[in-house]
């Protein structure tokens, strides 16, 4: 078994749903997408045995990233990456040294999407946020960039 392979039967046995995305890239390879993902074990198994190299991809449902763009992005000042860290969530180094701060929404929240512009919409620039309708990749999947890290 690969070590993607072990991590997607570990994400669904805490709880989680996967889907299995293509090898160095961040598309899923499901007939429709990040909505096929599952926590049923025998189908991970039949994915990662199709393809052990296969990224991990997990929907965002439910759940907030704060997707930061850039290891130097200026947004992330040292406080506000403190502050971020006395949070306790979990916390991904994207393979372009970014970050992705993992929350769950606040029951009953309904967040979508958000892409961090130029012009003033969204967060910041190069901040965009994966919620509702959404996916991300998880350690230890990789893209032409690099791994994916905790």
């Amino acid at each position: 078994m690969s070590n993607l392979h072990n991590t997607a039967l570990d994400l669904i046995e805490s709880g989680g749903r996967v889907f299995p995305s293509s090898k160095g890239l961040k598309t899923p390879v499901t007939p429709n997408g990040y909505l096929d993902a599952t926590d049923d074990p025998d189908t991970v198994e039949a994915y990662w045995q199709r393809n052990p190299n296969y990224n991990i991809g997990v929907p965002t449902e439910g759940i907030l990233i704060l997707d930061v763009d850039g290891k130097d992005n200026p947004w992330l000042t040292v406080e506000r990456a403190e502050a971020l860290a006395r949070t306790g969530c979990p916390i991904t180094v994207t393979p372009r040294g970014g970050r992705h701060y993992w929350f769950r929404q606040p029951e009953r929240a309904k967040w979508r999407n958000t892409t961090g512009r130029e012009n003033g919409s969204g967060i910041a620039p190069k901040v965009d946020t994966r919620a509702d309708g959404g996916y991300a990749l998880v350690p230890p999947s990789a893209t032409s960039d690099g791994q994916y890290k905790y």
